[in-house]
């Protein structure tokens, strides 16, 4: 059997999580988003809130340096993540972003999963196996229904997308250098506007069945 393991990358209110959590589902396999973070920060010895600082580009590295402390093994079914290196070491911004980066491929190497977000179609584009998906919609459109979900004012909508938008570009150019927009970095990407999330979860599961060696 092919091994199945896909990156969701999503726009902010575009459905993207209900589309991996339907396809986690269906297949029956982890549906990872947090977890990531949880096993990185367990094998650095810091908290999962410091961890995902890291998934900006910081205004506070000089606030951003502490030291290895005493691990554990990691985070069932993600394994044991250690940095197998001297407690005494300090941990860089740096430091902490490769460690997220170590989790997502040793997840990829070790077990099936729906990965959601922290950059894993880039971090992960050399693995055959590996499908990735873009989840998106116009910008109205998530607007409307941030604004309907989160019962907000559409100025303040539309304020909190672009600046999550901005806070992915800015990260992805500082530190891949690519426009994580750019669809040519993704097997395949979904318009929620047109496409419901069942027949997206059809249109992943038969590009996959097409596309990854078994």
């Amino acid at each position: 059997m092919a091994r199945r393991v896909f990156t969701v990358a999503r726009q902010m209110a575009s459905g993207g999580d209900q589309v991996a959590a339907d396809l986690a589902r269906f297949f029956d396999i982890p549906l990872l988003e947090r977890q990531i973070l949880e096993a990185a920060a367990a094998a650095a010895g810091v908290s999962t809130e410091t961890i995902s600082e890291v998934e900006k580009v910081p205004s506070f590295l000089e606030r951003m340096l502490e030291y290895l402390g005493q691990h554990s093994g990691g985070l069932d079914p993600l394994g044991n993540f250690s940095m197998e290196q001297p407690a005494s070491l300090t941990m860089t911004t740096d430091s902490y972003r490769h460690l997220i980066e170590k989790v997502l491929r040793q997840t990829a190497q070790e077990s099936d999963a729906v990965i959601v977000a922290h950059g894993g179609a880039v971090v992960l584009h050399d693995l055959p196996y590996v499908f990735k998906v873009f989840v998106c919609a116009p910008l109205e459109l998530r607007v409307q229904r941030l604004q309907e979900f989160e019962h907000i004012p559409t100025a303040e909508a539309q304020h909190r997308i672009r600046e999550d938008e901005k806070t992915r570009l800015d990260y992805f150019h500082t530190y891949y250098k690519v426009d994580w927009l750019n669809p040519s970095g993704y097997d395949l990407c979904i318009n929620t506007a047109r496409i419901d999330t069942a027949t997206a979860v059809d249109l992943i599961k038969e590009a996959f069945a097409k596309v990854v060696p078994s």
